[in-house]
């Protein structure tokens, strides 16, 4: 596969672009950041779906976005969609995919830095940032192995994005979520196309590890009041 500059770094945008969502922030800051990026990446959609989801997003302020986040990723009274990739293929946290990255962090020459970032090596806006490193430097030809964002796509994030994009779509709260889902399934879809890969396949008719793990479908409350994620330490990212 020859390698196009431009098509790397495009792809390396896209991931820093969908990686800030699923971080906490307590600040408005990386939100204005992100909304710099959807005005750049809107200006060329992958598609006219794209287009209208980039419209929609550009109408969330960081307060709105904000109690969406707690509601759908950390707020205790629901059960959240799960950031950690190991708990769609085991049903638990910290499991084979997070080894499976620090294997990969290891020959790359990268370390996750445990001071700036909590949150373990197969949460999800760790390794979409992961990706875009990697694509960064492979545009930049700073890395002499080429293939490392090839394999963490294949042995990570192929496998479990379908089914994250489907529980973010799902969840009853969510309404910019589900608007951002909209570029995600048309993004991972070129993915698959430009590096020759299929999805997984999936049996809807059987529920899956992390659906039986979560005991989830509708998300229904377990709690009788709400549990802010606003006082919990925050990570960040790369």
């Amino acid at each position: 596969m020859s390698k196009n500059i431009e098509i790397l770094k495009a792809r390396s945008y896209y991931y820093e672009f969908l990686a800030m969502p699923f971080f906490f922030y307590e600040t408005a800051e990386k939100f204005n950041l992100w909304l710099k990026q959807l005005d750049e990446l809107a200006q060329n959609p992958l598609n006219d779906e794209s287009a209208d989801a980039f419209t929609k997003l550009r109408e969330f302020d960081f307060e709105t976005f904000k109690s969406e986040q707690n509601s759908v990723l950390f707020d205790l009274s629901y059960i959240n969609v799960p950031l950690g990739i190991s708990f769609y293929e085991e049903g638990r946290d910290d499991g084979a995919a997070r080894l499976r990255t620090i294997e990969i962090l290891k020959r790359s020459g990268y370390r996750r830095d445990v001071i700036k970032c909590k949150s373990s090596e197969d949460f999800v806006g760790f390794v979409f940032l992961l990706m875009a490193t990697f694509l960064r430097d492979e545009a930049n030809e700073v890395s002499e192995d080429q293939n490392f964002s090839s394999e963490l796509f294949e042995s990570l994030i192929n496998g479990f994005v379908d089914e994250f994009i489907d529980m973010l779509y799902e969840h009853e709260k969510a309404e910019f979520f589900r608007t951002l889902t909209t570029i995600m399934r048309g993004f991972f879809s070129l993915e698959r196309s430009f590096l020759a890969l299929e999805a997984p396949l999936r049996d809807r008719s059987v529920q899956s590890v992390a659906e039986i793990a979560l005991n989830r479908q509708p998300y229904q409350t377990k709690m009788p009041t709400a549990k802010s994620k606003i006082h919990w330490d925050e990570f960040t990212a790369l």
